[in-house]
C-alpha cells in the first residue's frame, strides 16, 4: 500500500461513516473539532489527519482510530455497518430463497 492509497482508503472510510450517520461535513468538522475545509481534504484524500484529529474522528464515530485506516476491502467490524451496508443484498437472497421452497413445496404437492 502506498500512502497515496492510505489517504484515499481513509477518506472513503470517514466519508462513508458520516453519510451512514446522516451527517454533513459541517456536523462532523464540529464533532470533531476541525474545519469543514479539513473534512472535506480527508474525504477526498488530499489531506491526512494528524493524530489528534485521527483521535478525534473516532471518537466522533464512537469506533478505535484503527477502524478508520482499514483498506475499503474489508468489512466493518460492527454488525449494524455491515447490516446497512448489505441488507439490500441479503433482503434479496432471503426473497429468492423464500421462492424456491414456495416452488418446491407446490412440486410436492402436485405429484403427491
Amino acid at each position: 500500500m502506498t500512502e497515496q492509497e492510505l489517504k484515499i482508503d481513509f477518506g472513503k472510510n470517514i466519508k462513508f461513516r458520516r453519510e451512514y450517520k446522516k451527517w454533513s461535513q459541517e456536523e462532523l468538522s464540529v464533532k470533531a473539532g476541525v474545519t469543514k475545509n479539513t473534512i472535506s481534504d480527508i474525504e477526498t484524500g488530499q489531506k491526512f489527519a494528524r493524530a489528534k484529529t485521527l483521535v478525534n474522528l473516532a471518537n466522533a464515530f464512537e469506533t478505535a482510530p484503527y477502524e478508520l485506516l482499514k483498506p475499503g476491502n474489508i468489512l466493518p467490524d460492527k454488525h449494524d455497518d455491515i447490516i446497512a451496508h448489505y441488507s439490500e443484498y441479503v433482503l434479496d437472497a432471503i426473497e429468492d430463497i423464500g421462492k424456491e421452497y414456495l416452488k418446491n413445496i407446490n412440486r410436492k404437492n402436485r405429484t403427491g
